[in-house]
């Protein structure tokens, strides 16, 4: 009698779910932003919803929910229902959240990763003041003057700090950060010769670089950019074991029906192959990566693992 009551269950779950996702969706489909609108986050997530409500033949929105180092947005989402009306588009800064947060009120397993949506490259650029034309050269100022020399990123814990932090373990070199509150400030600040170095995103930085006003010492990757393939990858100089790399992902609450998910990564992965999307996505400096969601669950994972071990041993703390 016991064993028919189990079975019974497992095809009434089996049943809703394959219910739901024949019907999904059947109503506006929400994508949280945990940054403010305009940034690159927002903007992709935009990209998406756009092509998805065509999709869907049902709204798709964006809802941005900025604050406290993206945890709101995402805290939001992950007590959300999950029943893929509400989906998380975010970036690196869920893959460091863990490490940096000792009381943060959402988990890693809080979330099913639907999809990679996109990459993009961080840059280490010289300001016009500095005096410095490549990687060797800072390396070997920083360790005749330990402790002199300066770098700038758009803000503590961000992708670029802990990739350079990474970058001055790997090379034995001691060199201070300085954060600012965006890219906007870092960019001053580099053109007025207050900071001599910087590390900010490859896309924020061509303007600058195209123009001869900042000197770009190397993508912070093990490869070249291909926004900009002409700059040296640290790979091309013998460190191709820091790996810098930005992305943003799509996420749902955990507990979304498995036939859900699929539906939604498969629109996902066709808006990511499209033409118009695509050409949209190299004009603003990220590529479209895509794969299935256990490689993106694979891939965060090894970045949770990563970052980790560079919070603790440089002892960041969040702002």
């Amino acid at each position: 009698m016991k064993t028919l009551v189990c079975r019974a269950i497992v095809l009434a779950v089996l049943f809703a779910s394959g219910a739901a996702a024949q019907e999904y969706p059947n109503k506006p489909v929400r994508i949280v932003v945990p940054y403010a609108a305009g940034g690159g986050t927002d903007t992709v997530a935009r990209l998406m919803a756009a092509r998805l409500s065509t999709v869907f033949g049902q709204p798709v929105v964006v809802e941005n929910k900025p604050g406290a180092s993206a945890n709101i947005g995402t805290e939001f989402v992950a007590r959300a229902p999950a029943d893929g009306y509400t989906v998380l588009v975010t970036a690196p800064n869920f893959a460091t959240s863990e490490a940096l947060f000792d009381k943060l009120t959402w988990r890693f397993d809080d979330f099913i990763p639907v999809i990679h949506l996109v990459r993009y490259a961080n840059v280490l650029v010289a300001g016009p003041d500095s005096q410095l034309a490549s990687v060797e050269q800072m390396i070997a100022r920083a360790k005749a003057s330990p402790g002199t020399l300066t770098y700038g990123t758009p803000g503590t814990a961000s992708n670029t700090h802990l990739a350079v932090e990474l970058l001055k373990q790997r090379v034995s070199i001691n060199i201070q950060h300085v954060p600012y509150k965006g890219s906007g400030p870092l960019k001053n600040d580099l053109l007025g010769g207050h900071v001599p170095l910087g590390a900010d995103g490859l896309g924020g930085q061509m303007d600058l670089i195209k123009s001869g006003k900042v000197k770009a010492l190397a993508v912070l990757a093990p490869k070249r950019a291909a926004l900009a393939p002409e700059v040296p990858s640290l790979g091309d100089l013998g460190i191709g074991d820091v790996d810098g790399t930005g992305w943003y992902g799509a996420l749902l609450p955990a507990g979304t029906p498995a036939a859900v998910v699929s539906r939604l990564h498969a629109a996902f992965a066709a808006a990511l192959q499209a033409g118009d999307i695509r050409e949209r996505l190299t004009v603003i400096g990220v590529e479209p990566v895509g794969g299935s969601g256990e490689e993106f669950r694979a891939y965060l994972l090894g970045e949770r693992k990563k970052w980790a071990g560079v919070i603790r041993s440089a002892q960041i703390k969040a702002d």
